[in-house]
């Protein structure tokens, strides 16, 4: 069994310690290093997003889920593409455009 990469571990640690103690601006730092870690993982650009729309940051969240639906649907997870499209939409229904792009 190989190690996995200790330094993404460490700022996932980081990143856990920072939402658990309200720190929102550390937090959306390292969710963007570890972003850069893992370019092919949507799930980072997903979170990203989330935080994004708690800290009311809808235009940056709306790129982040953009992001992560074009790699969830090029991973072929298109229901969590699907699905993370309808969020968005929620965010800025003006948007729908991206819905079509992943629906069947």
């Amino acid at each position: 069994m190989g190690r996995r990469n200790s330094k993404t571990m460490d700022l996932r640690a980081q990143l856990s310690q920072a939402l658990e103690a309200g720190q929102m601006e550390q937090a959306l730092e390292l969710y963007e290093l570890i972003e850069k870690q893992k370019p092919d993982k949507p799930r980072w650009s997903h979170r990203k997003g989330d935080l994004l729309r708690r800290m009311g940051r809808q235009a940056d969240a709306v790129r982040a889920y953009e992001r992560a639906i074009e790699l969830y649907a090029a991973r072929g997870f298109e229901a969590r593409a699907r699905a993370t499209a309808k969020v968005m939409l929620a965010i800025d229904p003006n948007r729908g455009e991206v819905l079509e792009q992943v629906e069947p």
